[in-house]
């Protein structure tokens, strides 16, 4: 048996391993012993089988098979100890097998480890911008408004007005007037200010009225859709409560009642100052990502070149599937999403998930060949949502005074 390599590009290796009949015969008594061990025959103890019975209780397919991948095998360990210094990566594919006469060709494909490659020197006048946030009073507000309706008590309304929310019984009607089918939504502030035409039907109604309009689903928010198969020709509204919201002030016994005794903020004014604190933490973290994300974006394009592997790129677009089937909680759910795209949308669809794997690939090589070229030590143990990676090279580029 003998082999070559062929190397493509960065990312793999052809391999051509070419055998003899002869090989195969030597292969076989090896692969048929494996069987022998498993195998049980009448009249024969487990294992102690001849080895011509044996081989009669094989599929002779099943068993060339074997063969070929034994022999397989038995070649890449060899490569890989010959060739310590290629980084191989993963499981080999791409198998084919040819034979003329006694001779066999047997081809396959191994991924090896990216390597970045350096185009020029640009990489050196590139900077990483600096991050520049602060937090509009305005932006307080809101969030002091967003906790008030959180904990906001609800009280009996005679009317619905701009100020209360709603629970609102939909029935979908045919031109006879037969339900089709039912559901339930909510009507409150938001809704009114998405849609103004909601006002105009549901402002001063009172519990138990029923309104109904013409089914048009291009003038209707999502959420009133009916099932597409079902084409109504009325929506009817049924008022089941109205409710007004009371919002809390944060008086000091009102801080301690939501927040608990053990809150660092005692008055509104510190809890605005918390506010204000948070609001600018989170501002720096989404910062801190997007000049990251832009200066590792902006080498990629211009400074380094790297290709990735199949192998890499297959495990993390399954990785990211796998994660979209746990957010919408099942294979089915996301098989059930995928059908209702058009074919042209699904292979976008896909195809976009692809490309997402790819590049976060590409960019998490360059960041740690930059890292390299820099010599910053990367906190290898941090978690993802630390940021402690993106924060030491942002830190290489604009030192704290």
């Amino acid at each position: 048996m003998a082999y070559k390599l062929t190397k493509w590009d960065q990312s793999h290796y052809d391999i051509e391993i070419t055998f003899t009949d002869a090989d195969k015969v030597h292969e076989k008594g090896h692969v048929l012993q494996h069987y022998q061990a498993d195998m049980e025959i009448h009249g024969f103890r487990k294992g102690h089988a001849p080895m011509d019975i044996v081989e009669k209780n094989i599929n002779p397919v099943h068993l060339e098979n074997a063969i070929i991948e034994h022999i397989a095998h038995h070649t890449l360990q060899d490569i890989l100890k010959e060739n310590a210094d290629i980084k191989f990566l993963g499981e080999p594919y791409g198998f084919d097998h040819s034979s003329k006469d006694d001779n066999h060709v047997l081809t396959l494909r191994l991924d090896v480890y990216p390597e970045v490659e350096i185009k020029d020197a640009s990489r050196q006048k590139t900077q990483m911008a600096k991050i520049e946030t602060k937090v509009e009073d305005a932006e307080i507000e809101s969030a002091l408004l967003n906790l008030r309706q959180n904990y906001a008590e609800y009280q009996d309304s005679e009317t619905i007005e701009l100020d209360t929310v709603s629970k609102i019984a939909l029935e979908w009607l045919d031109k006879s007037g037969e339900v089709l089918d039912k559901g339930t939504t909510y009507l409150g502030k938001t809704e009114f200010q998405a849609n103004k035409r909601r006002e105009k039907t549901f402002i001063s109604h009172k519990k138990d009225d029923a309104i109904s309009e013409k089914y048009d689903a291009k003038s209707l928010p999502e959420v009133l859709h009916a099932k597409e198969w079902l084409a109504p020709a009325t929506i009817r509204f049924t008022i089941k409560d109205i409710k007004k919201q009371i919002l809390p002030d944060f008086t000091p016994s009102n801080i301690e009642k939501f927040f608990g005794k053990d809150t660092e903020f005692k008055t509104e004014e510190a809890l605005k100052d918390y506010i204000r604190k948070t609001l600018l933490e989170q501002k720096e973290q989404t910062e801190l990502v997007k000049v990251v994300e832009n200066y590792i974006s902006t080498l990629r394009k211009d400074s380094f070149s790297v290709i990735i592997p199949q192998t890499m790129i297959s495990q993390e677009f399954h990785s990211r599937l796998s994660s979209l089937q746990q957010r919408l909680w099942s294979e089915e759910k996301v098989k059930e999403y995928l059908e209702k795209m058009t074919e042209d949308q699904r292979k976008k669809f896909v195809d976009d998930i692809h490309d997402a794997a790819k590049e976060s690939i590409e960019k998490f090589f360059i960041l740690n060949k930059v890292a390299e070229l820099l010599d910053i030590k990367l906190d290898r143990e941090s978690q993802p949502q630390d940021l402690a990676i993106e924060r030491t090279l942002y830190e290489h580029f604009n030192p704290a005074k």
